[in-house]
C-alpha cells in the first residue's frame, strides 16, 4: 500500500553534531498553543481512535489535512489497514474524552461518547467540527509517520464553537471577552513581506 518501498533512512537518522535535548525541546514546542483532536480510523472494518495535536491543514487545491501519529502507538503500526480517517475537533468541554483517546483516563468506567457513520470513518459525536478524509499519502517522519488525507466531508457542530486548546502541557480555553480579528492567511497569494538591508552598512 502506502508503505510499500517507503525509503527507510534519512539525515534525520545521522548523529547531529549538536544534539537537541529531548525534554526543552517537548518544553519549547508546547508553547506553540495548538487545537485538541481526536483522530478515528476504519481499521479493516474496526474502529481505532487517539488523541492528536500535531495536526494541520496542508492544501487548499486539492483539500489536504495531516496528522501524525507515533511509528510505536497502536495507532501508527496499523496504517496499512487504515480505509479512512476523521479529524475532530474537540470542544473546550471535552477535556475527559482527550485524556481518554490519549490513553491517560484512570477511572474505571469511560466517559460518555458516541461516533456515528460519516464519510471514510465515524466521526465523533458533539465535537466541535469534523472533517473526513481520504488517505493522500503516508511519508515518514523521524519516529512518527505524516499521515496526509484528502478532505472529502465536512461537518461542523452546533454553536458556541469553544474550542479546547492544548499549551505548556495543560488543556486550556479560549477567552473571548478579548481578540481582534486575523487576516486569512489562506487567502494570501502575494509572497509574504521581506526586510532588506545592506550588509555593508551593518
Amino acid at each position: 500500500m502506502f508503505l510499500e518501498g517507503l525509503e527507510r533512512t534519512s539525515s534525520i537518522d545521522a548523529p547531529s553534531p549538536n544534539p537537541i535535548d529531548a525534554g526543552e525541546f517537548r518544553r519549547t514546542l508546547g508553547l506553540f498553543a495548538s487545537g485538541v483532536t481526536v483522530i478515528a480510523a476504519d481499521f479493516a472494518g474496526l474502529l481505532h481512535a487517539m488523541t492528536a495535536n500535531a495536526v494541520s491543514s496542508v492544501s487548499l487545491e486539492p483539500p489536504l489535512v495531516l496528522f501524525c501519529p507515533a511509528k510505536r502507538s497502536n495507532f501508527g503500526a496499523g496504517l496499512d489497514r487504515m480505509r479512512g480517517f476523521t479529524i475532530n475537533f474537540l470542544r473546550a468541554d471535552q477535556e475527559a474524552l482527550a485524556t481518554y483517546f490519549a490513553g491517560a483516563w484512570r477511572d474505571r468506567a469511560p466517559p460518555p461518547f458516541r461516533f456515528v457513520p460519516a464519510q471514510c470513518a465515524p466521526r465523533l459525536e458533539g465535537a466541535l467540527a469534523a472533517v473526513g478524509c481520504e488517505i493522500h499519502e503516508i511519508i515518514e517522519g523521524g519516529d512518527h509517520w505524516i499521515v496526509i488525507g484528502r478532505v472529502v466531508g465536512l461537518h461542523r457542530g452546533i454553536e458556541p464553537h469553544r474550542p479546547l486548546l492544548h499549551f505548556k502541557g495543560r488543556y486550556r480555553e479560549v477567552d473571548e471577552s478579548s481578540g481582534i480579528t486575523a487576516p486569512d492567511l489562506t487567502a494570501v497569494e502575494a509572497e509574504p513581506a521581506h526586510i532588506f538591508y545592506d550588509r555593508g552598512h551593518a
